[in-house]
């Protein structure tokens, strides 16, 4: 396996994060809508929105662990970031979409529900720092960042 690339995520640490092991927030019922650039976070109980790498990315925190997803369902392009976590019977943690309720593995980007679908969501690996910062590991740049505009 290559080494990762990790880049940082910007304007979102750890602790902004919804937890969903914790009951307390699970309980809340406050709504809070940030529009900045690189975060779109939504109402309680949903993951969080970030560009990174040029790529919108869903995070989502079970506990000390955030988990990262591409944020379109490979299925029909719902927001996976406005998703439920839910824990399968195999101890295994997938988002459910809100769209179509297709279940995505979160380590593995494999299809849970329905079964017998090849589709893949995409993940990736994330590391957290001890203050907060969360990074997600890419493969490469996006190329993207080395297209030139003509407007010299």
């Amino acid at each position: 396996m290559q080494d990762l690339l990790y880049l940082p995520v910007q304007n979102v640490l750890f602790n902004d994060l919804f937890d969903w092991t914790d009951v307390k927030q699970k309980c809340q019922q406050t709504t809070a809508v940030i529009n900045t650039k690189g975060l779109k976070a939504t109402s309680n109980k949903s993951g969080s929105l970030v560009e990174c790498n040029e790529e919108q990315i869903a995070l989502f925190r079970h506990g000390q662990k955030v988990y990262a997803v591409k944020e379109k369902c490979p299925h029909a392009g719902g927001p996976l970031h406005l998703g439920d976590i839910e824990e399968l019977a195999d101890g295994s943690l997938c988002v459910k979409c809100p769209w179509h309720s297709w279940k995505f593995d979160l380590e593995s980007g494999e299809v849970k529900f329905p079964e017998g679908h090849a589709k893949m969501a995409v993940t990736y690996k994330v590391q957290v720092k001890d203050n907060g910062q969360i990074l997600i590991g890419f493969e490469k740049f996006s190329e993207k960042y080395f297209q030139m505009d003509n407007d010299f």
